[in-house]
């Protein structure tokens, strides 16, 4: 009796177990991974896990060493083609927007736009700092106002 009690008893639990996430609405992902919205981003993907599952045969002894470097080769290949073709277009926008700040700073170096002031330094064509908004008087010499740095100087 006391074993069929236990036998009972075992499979209630056992079944509690399987139905609990039914009953609670709970899943599994299917996928744990960010959703890839270019097929790009999906060809760098499995030519990486490609190159991951090779790793894991040849450690299980499913590839000899022929075997292997032959296909590590191949994948090799595929995924630097892969990866040599990721260009996000965000990347590549901010990229050109920060290149082009950089060249107008130093455009505005080589062109004398720092405020005698404040010593930021203005875009090419400014007429007050964008700052302080002391009036940018370029002279020969280049560095803005004379009467800003007669008064940084008396401070």
């Amino acid at each position: 009796m006391t074993t069929l009690i236990g036998g009972v008893l075992l499979a209630a639990g056992i079944l509690l177990y399987v139905v609990e996430p039914v009953l609670t609405r709970r899943g599994a992902p299917v996928y744990g991974g960010d959703d890839d919205h270019d097929e790009g981003a999906a060809r760098r993907r499995i030519a990486l896990t490609a190159l991951r599952d090779l790793e894991y045969d040849r450690a299980t002894g499913k590839l000899d060493g022929h075997d292997y470097e032959t296909l590590k080769a191949e994948l090799s290949r595929d995924a630097l083609r892969q990866l040599g073709r990721a260009r996000d277009p965000r990347v590549e926008r901010a990229s050109a927007a920060l290149e082009e700040e950089i060249a107008q700073l130093r455009s505005a170096l080589r062109a004398g736009l720092e405020c005698a002031e404040c010593g930021h330094l203005n875009r090419p064509g400014a007429r007050y700092c964008g700052h302080c908004g002391l009036a940018l008087a370029v002279d020969g010499g280049g560095k803005g106002s004379r009467d800003a740095a007669a008064r940084r100087d008396a401070r």
